[in-house]
Parts: C-alpha cells; structure tokens; sequence
C-alpha cells in the first residue's frame, strides 16, 4: 500500500500559494506543547518543545515497527510541525501543534512516551489533544516571520478587509513549517489568521 503523504493527498490544505485562500479545519487530534518565547523562532525553547513533539510524532508514525500499538495502522509521512503565537508584553506565548492521523488515539502517543528518553524535557510538557482550526485565511511566507509588514500578513489583512471579515484572534497567527525547522531564509512557511465570516458569503475553501 501507497504511504499517505501530506503534501501529495492534502495540497490545498498545505499550499505553498502566495495567494491567499480559506481552509476550515475541523477537530483533529494533535501533539502540542507550549512555552513562551523572545527570538520567536530562533528561540532555543521553542526549539526544545517543537524538537521534542515532532521526536514523539515520529515515533507513532512507525507503529508496529516501534511496537507502538495502533488498530487499522497505515504507513504515513509525518505531519508538519505548526505552532499558534501569541504576543505578550515581553515577547511571544507559543503553543506547538502535530496533527495526526484518525487512526492515532492516546494509547499511541502515551506507548511512544514511555520509548523516548528526552535529555531536556519533561514527558509532562507534552500533551495529546483534540483541536480544530476553524476557518482560517492562509498564504505562504519565505523565510522567517520578522514582523508584521511582512508580505505573508499584507495578503492576508488585505484579503480579510476586501471581504470584510474579521480576525477572530488579532494578537496571534499560525505558522505551519512546511520545510520543517529551524527556518531559514528559503524556508516555505504558511502562515494563517483565524477569522469570523462576519455574515458575508462564504469564500471558497478547503475542508478537513
């Protein structure tokens, strides 16, 4: 059987587009963690949890082979690292979210746990939720985030304003590192705002 692989069954949710388009992602089960920040993504902690949360989501995707327990397991690439941030007074909140397959439920996350022996984390700093998204506008970003006149935020605020819609969550934004960590100056980033359709028609989207 074919590996399921995000970026060739889910393109659109995924888009590497410099245009902006609409996604609404339902609830899903997600690996996260959360911390604060003040180098965003250059921040060693930031850097500790996502390592660590996408050590653990590795894991899982090997099911059998890592004895990890999993009813109906089909072989997988693993999700992207995400993070959701937030500004505060004195830098960033951040929480770091692994989507996962339907088939994935806590005992495979908590069998991987106990196979991991992390050098600078706390087994307690990682979690195993149900989440949704919402509907969220999206475009892709080069690079890191570096402030908000970025390109990524212009489409994205002149998109939202265009369709007088609202931000939902003005002070935070989601990136997806879809070429993985740490960012680079070539890395593609999709970076998302969550928004209220605010009565207006419903834009074109993406569902899942």
């Amino acid at each position: 059987m074919k590996m399921f692989n995000w970026e060739t069954y889910e393109p659109d949710e995924y888009s590497k587009s410099e245009h902006a388009h609409f996604v609404d992602l339902t609830t899903r089960s997600y690996i996260t963690a959360e911390g604060h920040a003040t180098k965003h993504t250059d921040d060693p902690e930031f850097l500790r949890l996502a390592k660590a949360a996408a050590r653990i989501a590795k894991t899982i995707s090997g099911g059998p082979e890592e004895d990890i327990p999993v009813s109906g397991f089909k072989a997988y690439v693993p999700y992207p690292v995400q993070a959701v941030w937030r500004k505060t007074d004195d830098g960033e909140d951040f929480k770091i979210w692994i989507k996962q397959p339907l088939f994935i439920d806590e005992n495979a996350f908590k069998a991987a746990l106990e196979k991991i022996h992390f050098v600078n984390t706390h087994r307690e700093e990682l979690h195993f939720e149900q989440l949704a998204e919402g509907i969220e506008v999206q475009t892709i970003n080069h690079g890191p985030i570096k402030s908000e006149n970025c390109q990524a935020f212009q489409v994205l605020n002149k998109t939202i304003k265009e369709g007088n819609y609202k931000r939902t969550r003005p002070n935070e934004h989601r990136e997806v590192y879809i070429d993985s960590l740490p960012v680079t100056p070539d890395s593609l980033v999709l970076i998302r705002f969550a928004i209220d359709l605010n009565g207006q028609p419903e834009p074109d989207m993406v569902r899942n």
